[in-house]
């Protein structure tokens, strides 16, 4: 009740209030909630209609099932008016809410169609569609949607397991209204088009809340909207199902296990790097409670428990250096660093995993080896990266062939001297793909998972790296005895949970 009045418009009448938010209504006694306040509360999905009080004076709320109606006297006829069109409209989408449409998942091809159907009628609702859009992208898996403006309307496009997917079109001013329903919901400028703006908005997603984070950007057709979705059940992930091998596993354990050091991970954006971060952390956090942990990141992507996590604020001056220098404030012991992209952030983070912190952070690289010149390119001297840092980590996504789908195949000869194997190279290996059916959207993939290869930092390595050594001799210190990122690939196309054109794809082959 408290949260319901504390926003939201007021409707005032004779002795009473009629408070109106996103939540529902709640009636009030000169702004007193009264002594049977369960009752002066109604969520929209109670709500049966909405009448002007007799005389034109006044307002009247009739409620589904046993509930007496409430009577509001003395609301003047133009807020009765205003008031009713709201609450009815809400009403309606808290039923519509109810129906078959909203419960449970669509695939994209369903959710296509659906918004073909209601957007033939002529009470098409843009709060609706908005709604139902970012729902069914969650429900799907998706980590962003996409209104892109085109000649006549907008597309809706979800980006699923890495890959940009179509899930229908809205013509003409309903796309408008749709982005500004998101943009509202944002807080946003709705009225703005010609100009970048962002904002933030909780969706409700089956019983629980889905952080979005809305940017626009006007283009030459128009404004684009794009909401990026986080998910907690999606980002959930333990460390056990990131996709290791259990060899590269146990050695990751024992380099997070440890009191100091810089464990660093890299690879292109949309690489999973944030993901096995926040893994490591819940690890972390399942083995003791007595370590305090802190994080600076840009957008903090998911609330951990036990985890004190901060968002970088540039505007008001606490980028990551500055935020990585009050954490160390903080008398912190394990500290996550969203990215490594400067000089001063760079020394700060080494430097506090040579004085007994566990730093975790990303740094660009084109490989686990090219992260020790991009240290020193930065400008840090050799001892401080090759004394700090005690793992890195290069990592990629791949798609999973769809289980629903899956049938057993032997891949032509030329994918295979693409990928530089012969069939002898293969043999017994328990290649599969996916033929398509709806539960993948027809791709032949379901969901995703890693690919990793994990450089444990030896003395041999601490050594080159002191000594300045080309990148060349320490790849070939990477590679000696260990897998590299291409072969933990291969291994997942052997295992028959990828395919060889996915592991070409997303490592670019064996030179990759």
């Amino acid at each position: 009740m408290a949260g319901t009045l504390a926003v939201g418009d007021i409707i005032y009448g004779r002795g009473y209030e009629l408070h109106i938010s996103a939540k529902g209504i709640a009636l009030t006694s000169n702004g007193v909630v009264g002594p049977d306040s369960d009752r002066q509360f109604a969520g929209y999905d109670e709500i049966e209609s909405v009448q002007a009080g007799t005389g034109g004076r006044g307002l009247v709320i009739f409620f589904a099932g046993e509930r007496l109606p409430w009577t509001i006297p003395g609301v003047l006829p133009r807020e009765a008016e205003w008031a009713q069109g709201i609450i009815d409209r809400a009403a309606r989408r808290a039923r519509m809410r109810g129906t078959a449409e909203f419960s449970g998942r669509r695939t994209v091809s369903e959710v296509a169609q659906l918004l073909d159907q209601w957007l033939l009628t002529p009470a098409a609702d843009p709060s609706m569609i908005a709604d139902f859009i970012l729902l069914q992208a969650t429900l799907n898996g998706a980590t962003d949607v996409h209104l892109r403006p085109e000649d006549g309307g907008a597309a809706v496009r979800f980006r699923i397991d890495g890959q940009l997917v179509e899930a229908g079109r809205i013509p003409g001013d309903m796309s408008l209204r749709v982005a500004a329903r998101i943009k509202a919901l944002a807080g946003m400028r709705t009225y703005q088009r010609n100009c970048a703006q962002t904002g933030r908005l909780l969706a409700p997603v089956e019983g629980r809340e889905v952080d979005v984070r809305v940017t626009t950007l006007p283009t030459t057709h128009g404004e684009k909207l794009t909401a990026r979705i986080f998910d907690p059940l999606a980002a959930l992930v333990d460390l056990n199902s990131l996709g290791m091998e259990p060899a590269a596993l146990d050695e990751y354990r024992r380099a997070i296990g440890r009191p100091n050091g810089c464990v660093l991970l890299t690879g292109p954006a949309g690489s999973g790097k944030t993901t096995t971060m926040y893994s490591s952390l819940r690890w972390i956090v399942g083995r003791t409670s007595r370590r305090s942990i802190c994080t600076v990141e840009e957008p903090v992507e998911l609330e951990l428990a036990g985890i004190d996590q901060t968002d970088v604020n540039r505007d008001a001056g606490l980028d990551f250096a500055a935020g990585l220098r009050i954490v160390l404030r903080q008398d912190p012991q394990v500290i996550m660093v969203g990215e490594i992209r400067d000089p001063e952030t760079a020394e700060i983070a080494v430097r506090a995993g040579l004085t007994g912190h566990l730093v975790f952070s990303t740094v660009h690289a084109a490989s686990t080896a090219g992260v020790f010149a991009r240290l020193m390119e930065m400008g840090l001297e050799p001892y401080l990266v090759a004394s700090s840092v005690t793992a890195v980590m290069a990592q990629r996504l791949v798609r999973r062939v769809c289980e629903d789908c899956a049938t057993d195949y032997q891949p032509p000869e030329h994918e295979l001297r693409e990928a530089g194997l012969s069939s002898a190279d293969v043999t017994g290996w328990q290649f599969r793909h996916g033929g398509g059916c709806p539960q993948c959207g027809d791709s032949g993939y379901r969901g995703r998972t890693g690919v990793f290869e994990l450089l444990p930092v030896t003395a041999d390595l601490r050594a080159a790296v002191m000594d300045r050594r080309p990148v060349q001799e320490i790849e070939a210190l990477a590679a000696a005895g260990r897998p590299r990122l291409w072969q933990a690939g291969l291994k997942k196309v052997q295992e028959g949970v990828t395919t060889l054109p996915e592991v070409m794809s997303a490592l670019g082959g064996p030179e990759g």
